[in-house]
């Protein structure tokens, strides 16, 4: 999995996101409250990062399957843009 490198308020954001999510996945595991948690969690970010939603979705993806929620992400091409 190859994911491009992360800068600046990104960085930081996506930080606070991991943290947060790993705290969720220790209480709760692969159950539905960790994934309303992710979904509320990657929706956070794309709204505070609309111009980067692909590349955010894919961190949350890679951080789920870090966590073992997943056994392989799912990625989202970054080229596609839908209006």
């Amino acid at each position: 999995m190859h994911l491009s490198p992360v800068h600046g308020l990104h960085r930081q954001s996506l930080r606070q996101a991991g943290e947060r999510l790993r705290a969720h996945y220790a209480r709760h595991h692969r159950s539905a409250a960790f994934w309303d948690a992710y979904q509320q969690i990657q929706n956070e970010l794309a709204d505070e990062f609309p111009e980067h939603r692909a590349e955010l979705c894919n961190r949350m993806a890679a951080f789920a399957q870090r966590l073992g929620a997943v056994e392989e992400a799912q990625l989202l091409d970054a080229a596609v843009h839908h209006d």
